[in-house]
């Protein structure tokens, strides 16, 4: 109680109190199952990124530049606009994502069919840190089959490009 009137009485205190106060429940809630589609599917989006993102945590790349170092890899020179669609992800997401890569030097770009279309290819680093980073995500993927159980994590996947691609098609 000392601590909330000193945080009370400081002048951004009451803000820290409130942060502290909605911080320790949120701490002490467990997950709940929500009422939406979207909502649960956000639920188990953030708690795979979480995964994924702590193999990847010191390698300086995020899960969406691994996957897109992924597709580079199995479709060079493929241009933004196919990777964003072959991800699932928007042109300006795609765009910032390929151009943070290129600048860590594991992807390359060149002019397409014209002069506003981008044609992308690892490069010999990409290709090396892709290669070095392909055990870790392997055991991402091992640890979420052993959570989920591997018939439940492959079910999982199918049901979720179907989803996908069901309502990303007008």
């Amino acid at each position: 109680m000392a601590l909330a009137r000193k945080l009370a009485d400081h002048p951004a205190g009451a803000g820290l109190l409130t942060s502290h106060v909605y911080a320790c429940i949120l701490c002490t809630m467990k997950l709940q199952s929500l009422p939406c589609y979207c909502a649960t599917l956000r639920q188990v989006a953030r708690a795979v990124t979480v995964l994924y993102e702590e193999v990847l945590a010191d390698s300086g790349l995020h899960v969406t530049q691994y996957t897109a170092l992924q597709v580079l890899d199995h479709a060079p020179n493929v241009t933004t606009t196919e990777l964003a669609q072959a991800i699932g992800i928007d042109q300006t997401t795609a765009t910032r994502t390929l151009a943070l890569i290129r600048k860590s030097g594991l992807a390359t770009d060149s002019v397409g069919k014209d002069r506003r279309e981008r044609c992308w290819a690892l490069t010999a680093k990409g290709q090396a840190q892709l290669r070095a980073l392909r055990p870790r995500w392997e055991a991402a993927q091992q640890a979420f089959e052993k959570r989920l159980g591997r018939m439940e994590a492959t079910a999982l996947k199918k049901a979720s490009y179907v989803a996908a691609s069901r309502l990303m098609s007008n």
